[in-house]
């Protein structure tokens, strides 16, 4: 891999930010995105990290800006959390400013309902009526009318995982189409990256070698292609090559070199 230090590629924090409502999804629908999210290498905020009070606090609206992606799950709750909402509107302020990627999840809401207020939303700003500044809350429903208009996705009927994937399988094209797909089937693989990560030395300008040893079908190729999702968005080019020594001996020289060229300029190299 080249290192990236010497680039102006924006550095975020975070890939992806999570704005949820915690006694709606926690537990449910926004956990199993965030363990997928994380099995994936991508780098994902889950806003239950910090601890809440009245007021969202300034560390979290730094979190915000600092994620390239935001993916805001609104649920029949969502609008009642003031804590969300004022989420919501410095992300929708980040989509104004930092061009931010922000992607609405209607989980089990109608997008009507977010945009023109109505249904649970309504009840929701029914409660905040006398409670909240008229200016903050004209600022929350021209956010959840911004977000409501933007493409996203529909969790409403059939199996949940089928919706998660299809959210992770979006924001690796955008995030970086180099990620490489993980099977689910990872049984018996009892395995934390973060200890070969640290072997890799990753802030190093040396060249590094790692092996991962072990008997066919234990889950090395595995444990490779989750530490090259979770290192690879670190460096300018990247390179995944497979089965090189079966490759070699079939004589597929050439095409070995052309996949790693093509791979780390990003482009076809014939």
């Amino acid at each position: 891999m080249a290192s990236s230090s010497s680039t102006s590629i924006p550095n975020y924090t975070f890939q992806v930010f999570l704005s949820f409502r915690g006694e709606d999804t926690r537990y449910t629908f926004t956990d199993r995105l965030f363990e997928n999210l994380d099995r994936m290498g991508i780098n994902t905020f889950r806003d239950d990290q910090l601890e809440r009070g009245k007021e969202i606090r300034s560390e979290l609206l730094k979190t915000i800006e600092e994620s390239r992606i935001s993916i805001v799950v609104f649920s029949k709750t969502y609008a009642h959390s003031k804590w969300c909402l004022d989420e919501l509107a410095k992300i929708m302020q980040c989509r104004e400013e930092l061009d931010q990627i922000v992607l609405p999840v209607f989980y089990h809401v109608d997008p009507s309902d977010v945009r023109k207020q109505t249904g649970s939303f309504r009840e929701a700003f029914s409660i905040h009526v006398g409670n909240v500044a008229e200016k903050k809350m004209r600022r929350w429903r021209d956010s959840l009318t911004e977000a409501s208009n933007l493409s996203g996705f529909h969790v409403n009927d059939g199996y949940e995982s089928k919706h998660i994937e299809e959210i992770i399988n979006d924001i690796s094209k955008r995030l970086n189409p180099k990620l490489l797909h993980i099977d689910d089937n990872m049984v018996g693989l009892d395995f934390s990256p973060e200890k070969l990560i640290s072997l890799l030395s990753t802030h190093s300008n040396n060249i590094l070698v790692v092996g991962i040893y072990g008997i066919g079908g234990i889950g090395k190729t595995t444990i490779a292609k989750i530490v090259y999702n979770k290192i690879q968005s670190e460096y300018v080019g990247a390179s995944f090559l497979q089965d090189i020594r079966e490759r070699y001996k079939k004589g597929h020289q050439l095409q070995l070199q052309q996949q790693l060229l093509g791979d780390i300029v990003g482009k076809n190299i014939l």
